[in-house]
């Protein structure tokens, strides 16, 4: 059995599908159990866990071969490097000492050491707890989701602006959530010799202003981009609903992202979607 962590997501749900169509049973680990009609997939089970149930997460694990983990993102209302740092620890306490063939883990582009710049520091936190266990290991660094998009549809629509923090003319790498779930999925099922880290992308680069042409089209009125400067950055977060703790973390992470604080990978995987056929699946 394959285990995969965040399974009804989009990543997951692509890692999920790759697994299957391999032919190999599936758990899917959720927050909250799943309606019956939506389980209609022969070879998958749901199970309802808490990630935090370290005792349970473990029970799983022991009889799984391969599990993919996908660290749940935290509410943003509340301390998200605390909260998000407490699944890390449950789900590498879970994986120790279990005999698995293989785990895949999903990180990010940019994942480094820090205390408080959200995902950056907690997925790197992630990796290298990974990496300590006994067991062959796959790290999957994805771009910027283009997924994260899809979220400002409803505002282009209505108001014609693309509010962001990113500068209009950047281009920045980014990849359809899909693509990255089937990476992963086929490292999962792929030989045990297979490691490492394995970054992915999508097919080009594109700017927030390529991302408005594309909202253009997709909503039918001409769409331009409006870009929240730096120092408004954690005013910005907070409007939205995010914590103190929260939005000052994710304004850190945004200047590491923006100013490309990392390195970028000189040849990663790339995914076929692009933005257009990516973002016409929300609108």
């Amino acid at each position: 059995m394959y285990v995969i962590l965040g399974g009804t997501g989009h990543v997951g749900r692509a890692v999920a599908q790759t697994v299957l169509a391999a032919g190999h049973d599936v758990s899917v680990v959720t927050r909250q159990v799943v309606a019956a009609s939506e389980q209609r997939h022969a070879g998958v089970d749901y199970a309802a866990v808490d990630v935090n149930d370290t005792d349970t997460l473990r029970a799983l694990f022991q009889r799984a071969k391969r599990v993919f983990v996908l660290n749940p993102p935290a509410a943003v209302s509340g301390n998200t490097d605390v909260e998000e740092r407490k699944t890390v620890c449950s789900i590498l306490k879970a994986l120790r000492g279990v005999a698995l063939e293989k785990v895949v883990v999903q990180s990010t582009y940019g994942a480094q050491p820090g205390e408080h710049c959200g995902d950056l520091g907690v997925l790197y936190e992630l990796e290298q707890g990974a990496q300590a266990l006994n067991v062959p290991v796959c790290i999957v660094r994805a771009a910027y989701y283009m997924s994260n998009w899809a979220g400002a549809i409803s505002a282009a629509k209505a108001t014609g602006v693309l509010q962001t923090f990113l500068p209009s003319t950047q281009a920045f790498p980014m990849v359809a959530p899909e693509d990255v779930g089937s990476l992963a999925g086929q490292l999962l099922i792929s030989d045990v010799e297979e490691t490492g880290i394995h970054n992915i992308e999508g097919p080009e680069s594109y700017t927030p202003s390529d991302v408005a042409a594309v909202l253009s089209r997709l909503v039918g009125r001409v769409v331009q981009v409006q870009v929240i400067p730096q120092e408004r950055w954690y005013e910005a977060y907070r409007g939205n609903g995010f914590s103190k703790e929260a939005a000052q973390s994710y304004a850190n992470m945004t200047g590491l992202f923006v100013h490309q604080h990392y390195d970028r990978p000189a040849d990663p995987v790339r995914g076929s979607t692009s933005l257009e056929g990516c973002l016409k699946r929300y609108a």
